[in-house]
């Protein structure tokens, strides 16, 4: 069954899974942290975050993303789903206005409280003096080399 969507509605799509997931909340420790998720980009405002979603930023998700992602089981569905989406590019969108997909990830089955359960634990590391910069550069790691294992 193939879907026709329009680009603003696979962003939205993108954005409301990370709302039902407790992904945001994710994203909120890491802003107001100070840590910046696209350092330089043009549209991050300081302890705000992206002023200005493309279908490449919705799609990307950072190391401390992807490991909660992977988590619960819902990386290679999101992966496969940005996939069809053509046109995304580093901080640039070339998406056509609408386009069709074969399938969405879906998130019903989760519970936005992992999500939340994944904050507490970030909040007690910032605390005790843990950098998010440094964490998200290691999960981002240790899922490339475990993925390069699993291959």
């Amino acid at each position: 069954m193939s879907i026709e969507m329009t680009k603003d509605e696979i962003i939205n799509y993108g954005l409301k899974i990370f709302e039902e997931i407790g992904a945001n909340e994710i994203c909120r420790v890491c802003i107001n942290s100070g840590n910046s998720c696209c350092f330089g980009c043009e549209f991050i405002e300081d302890q705000v975050g992206c002023q200005k979603r493309n279908t490449a930023c919705t799609a990307w998700l950072c190391g401390v993303q992807r490991y909660y992602f992977n988590d619960i089981g819902l990386l290679e569905e999101w992966n496969d789903f940005w996939k069809q989406v053509p046109g995304r590019l580093y901080r640039a969108d070339r998406t056509p206005e609408v386009i069709t997909v074969d399938r969405l990830p879906k998130s019903d089955h989760f519970s936005k409280n992992t999500g939340k359960n994944v904050v507490k634990e970030l909040e007690i590391f910032i605390a005790g003096g843990g950098s998010i910069d440094k964490l998200e550069r290691k999960l981002s790691l240790d899922l490339e080399f475990g993925n390069l294992y699993l291959k």
